[in-house]
């Protein structure tokens, strides 16, 4: 069946479907059912939403990539244009003697196709470690999550696709060398072709040379502003505290325990761990902050009607043990916070987060109030008894305010009349976290965890014990593996165009060896000399500073969604990008300098 009728028969037979299932609805569904469609995607394309979260960090990564392989070939056409002016009186000669134009041209391209296939090969070894950089980048994943899905071998088809992209940019980087060697005046040879040149012989070499140092600048800033962006990430207010604390991954849903029994056992594991050197506190939650889980519900308040279907109502929320907020460093700003007091047989307390307050309450104090979860009947379930600061729960949205939130007990149970909420309820006491309180960087601490979880139930699995530092850096991983590859590619680049500056200098002062000669012998001062030759770098350096730093300024703005509190055309990193090609130029530079000034007047006439 054509997709398009397949989607609109699906799309009627939903709508059927809803419409049999209105009685059923609570009011913000029967307000939102007719609005209810779906849409076929092609499953060849791949799953929609990774494509959408990677794919601003890929194609940044890919048009990095693309700049360094235009980096090489200019270095690639350099090269074979300083052969070729080199060669040119003995090209003159070949073609005086008959030699035709079209097999200097082929042997020429053959040169340049030899070059860049061995560079593709050699790239192969390279795409090998490469890749298991990138997977270790990519899947440092604390807790039950700690490992490698995917094959970190290459793909030979992608493989095939650069070594080709290799060879035809090696043949189109030697045309224009080709094209010159087919201009070749047999004359030439006659009237001296190697005597010294104007600089102006080599305006293709120079610019050239400013193309890599403009693409460097682009390259270096765009680090440089991920660098800063990935440190203002790991660095944020995340509004508890991760020095001294751990995570203790466990999974009791596989150890038969029924609901009742979770908290005794609890209770039982935070005074065993108690007793390991140095552990100051431990308590477990349903999931700790930054640990890649989110429970969600939408929001009813006592005494008020049902919200607008278009009104955002969501909270996230967690089930936690007595002492939570010490245990992680946050900070309770108004009321109290959950306690040993709050048991089976007391009313059903809450705590929420000021984004909580400010969402539903505004200016009133939250205090006393009651509220539930979806529907209004159930919005006096839980009384609140204090409000904590801010906590970033979630791994994600990281640019966004925080989400209203709310903590509710492990000892307390609600009775709901839904069944699905019954099995929320009840899953929901299935706590998979333990938040570790260890000041002082304890030795051991997983071993120690583990033989504490064991004298309490040795089929309690515990997958591992992380320090909440390594959670936080995996919580970041794409951010990470997008700046640490573009910082390579950026300090590739610098060294390439530094290095066509090197051979673009060298060649020069090749040429003008005569020419330096007779300077120094009519009295310039070998300073003098070093001047020149550092004044046509600095010269080629400010041409691609010119172009590159506005370049540099319109790509950031592209890459805005990658930026976390880093201003687009950030002038630090512009700064830090021209005083990195500042000085790799110096060095490109000073070998150049220091043989023409080194040449002895002469040899230099004798040469000539």
């Amino acid at each position: 069946m054509n997709p398009k009728s397949l989607e609109a028969k699906l799309k009627v037979e939903l709508h059927d479907w809803l419409a049999s299932h209105v009685p059923d609805m609570e009011p913000r569904e029967k307000q939102l059912w007719p609005k209810q469609t779906l849409h076929l995607v092609p499953g060849g394309a791949g799953v929609a939403v990774m494509r959408d979260q990677y794919q601003d960090g890929l194609r940044l990564l890919l048009i990095a990539a693309g700049s360094v392989l235009l980096l090489a070939c200019a270095n690639l056409a350099n090269l074979m244009l300083a052969r070729r002016l080199r060669d040119r009186a003995q090209t003159s000669v070949r073609v005086a003697l008959g030699a035709s134009r079209g097999r200097l041209v082929r042997k020429v391209l053959v040169e340049s196709m030899l070059l860049a296939m061995t560079g593709g090969v050699l790239g192969i070894g390279l795409a090998h470690a490469g890749t298991k950089l990138i997977v270790s980048l990519a899947f440092q994943i604390g807790g039950p999550r700690n490992y490698v899905p995917i094959d970190a071998a290459p793909s030979w088809p992608v493989l095939l696709f650069t070594l080709t992209v290799s060879l035809v940019t090696g043949i189109l980087f030697g045309i224009a060398p080709a094209w010159m060697t087919s201009q070749t005046d047999p004359a030439d040879a006659l009237r001296g072709a190697g005597r010294s040149v104007g600089a102006g012989r080599s305006w293709v070499q120079k610019s050239l040379v400013i193309a890599q140092i403009t693409v460097s600048v682009v390259l270096l800033s765009a680090a440089a502003m991920l660098g800063r962006s990935l440190r203002n990430l790991a660095h944020q207010d995340f509004g508890f505290d991760t020095q001294g604390r751990y995570i203790a991954w466990i999974n009791p849903m596989l150890g038969n325990y029924r609901p009742e029994q979770m908290e005794p056992m609890f209770r039982e594991i935070d005074d065993n761990l108690l007793h390991i050197p140095g552990m100051r506190m431990a308590v477990p939650a349903l999931y700790a902050p930054m640990t890649g889980d989110s429970w969600n519900e939408g929001i009813r308040i006592q005494g008020r009607p049902e919200p607008p279907a278009t009104e955002d109502t969501g909270a996230a929320w967690a089930r936690i043990m007595p002492g939570f907020f010490d245990a992680i460093g946050a900070q309770i700003v108004l009321g109290r916070p959950i306690t040993d007091q709050d048991t089976a047989a007391t009313r059903k307390v809450a705590v929420i987060n000021q984004a909580f307050a400010r969402r539903f309450f505004q200016n009133q104090n939250p205090i006393g109030q009651h509220f539930g979860i979806d529907k209004i009947k159930y919005s006096a379930t839980f009384e609140i008894v204090g409000v904590a600061n801010d906590v970033r729960y979630l791994t994600y949205e990281y640019r966004k305010p925080v989400r209203p939130m709310f903590w509710v007990p492990e000892a307390q149970t609600v009775q709901y009349d839904d069944p699905a909420y019954v099995s929320g309820e009840i899953w929901s006491h299935y706590l998979y976290n333990i938040v570790l309180w260890a000041p002082g960087n304890a030795p051991a601490m997983e071993e120690r965890v583990r033989k504490a979880l064991a004298s309490v139930d040795p089929n309690l699995v515990l997958y591992g014990v992380d320090p909440y530092g390594k959670v936080l850096s995996a919580d970041f991983q794409q951010e990470n593996m997008i700046a640490t590859l573009t910082t390579l590619f950026g300090m590739l680049g610098l060294v390439l165009a530094a290095v066509g500056l090197n051979g673009v200098l060298a060649y020069m002062v090749e040429r003008r060896t005569g020419e330096i000669g007779v300077r120094i012998a009519l009295g310039a001062d070998r300073g003098r000399v070093i001047g020149i030759v550092l004044g046509g770098a600095f010269w080629q350096v400010g041409a691609g500073l010119v172009l590159g730093i506005p370049a540099a300024v319109v790509v950031s703005r592209l890459m805005t969604a990658q930026l976390f509190r880093v201003k687009p055309g950030d002038p630090a990193m512009l700064v830090i990008a021209t005083l990195l090609l500042g000085l790799a130029a110096l060095l490109a530079a000073v070998i150049p300098a220091w043989r023409a000034a080194a040449v002895e007047p002469m040899v230099a006439l004798r040469t000539e």
